[in-house]
């Protein structure tokens, strides 16, 4: 970013039509796009880059803060303002933050070529196009995730429920037991009495 560039940034009027506009504008960016939320190049090598962050930082907060407008979705812009800021400020190289914000500077690297002119304009497209095919296969990721995780689900209530019924059955047929005892004793009884009709007295041939 050159002067000219930082100038015409921290210069603009806090009107209704430039609050509005700067919402819109940041809202259209790719939501992981930090440098072009706001508004910088980082394929320019400026030392003082931190420096150059907070300023546009506070610049395009006062801009589109909530409380300044009654833009409906100002509160999702001025989110992701937030979120830009403290991705690009980062320097705890432990921080998710700090792997977020080198990552994205490799992919602005990986769609130019050193020491030749490129187009900004053209490389965020190149980058915004990056990012959503990350953002893609990171939803597929999630929704396999998220269908394993069901099917193991479906499954545990499934052996869950077969178990509960096997269950259901043994007790049953324990509680039984006794029922299924005395229709035997009662069946052998009726046997035995028959048998003992159908042999009665032995007869006497003469």
């Amino acid at each position: 970013m050159n002067n000219d560039e930082l100038e015409r940034i921290l210069s603009l009027e806090e009107s209704a039509l430039n609050r509005t506009a700067e919402i819109e504008r940041v809202l259209n960016c790719n939501e992981f796009d930090y440098f072009d939320i706001l508004q910088l190049n980082p394929l320019s090598t400026a030392d003082d880059l931190g420096s150059i962050i907070k300023r546009v930082y506070r610049k395009k907060s006062l801009l589109i803060h909530p409380d300044k407008t009654d833009h409906p979705r100002a509160s999702d812009a001025f989110d992701r303002l937030k979120k830009a800021e403290k991705v690009l400020s980062c320097a705890n190289e432990q921080e998710e933050e700090f792997k977020e914000k080198n990552r994205l500077i490799a992919i602005y690297h990986s769609v130019t070529s050193e020491g030749k002119d490129y187009d900004l304009d053209k490389v965020k497209k190149q980058v915004a196009e990056i990012l959503q095919d990350e953002i893609n296969e990171q939803e597929l990721q999630v929704l396999y995730q998220q269908t394993a995780k069901q099917r193991k689900h479906e499954q545990e209530q499934k052996l869950r429920q077969e178990r509960e019924l096997k269950k259901q059955l043994e007790s049953k047929w324990e509680d039984e037991r006794d029922v299924r005892v005395k229709n035997w004793r009662d069946y052998s009884f009726k046997i035995d009495k028959k048998k003992k009709k159908k042999t009665g007295k032995p007869k006497v041939l003469v």
